[in-house]
């Protein structure tokens, strides 16, 4: 029974495809955890850059 699980374990079952299959899976959270924190962070940016964005445009529109 416990044999049963070692090609599982190891990912030889399906060869060369299980393991890249394997990495794959293995870098989703981290891809996750990143495209979330940026996500995150352009929410939560703070609001003088838009405030400052629109100064700037008034200059340029004087000029």
């Amino acid at each position: 029974m416990i044999n049963s699980f070692v090609p599982l374990h190891y990912g030889t079952f399906w060869g060369l495809p299980s393991r890249i299959f394997y990495v794959f899976v293995g870098l989703a959270p981290l891809v996750l955890f990143i495209t979330g924190f940026v996500m995150w962070r352009y929410r939560y940016q703070p609001k003088t850059r838009i405030s400052d964005r629109s100064i700037e445009l008034s200059h340029s529109r004087r000029n």
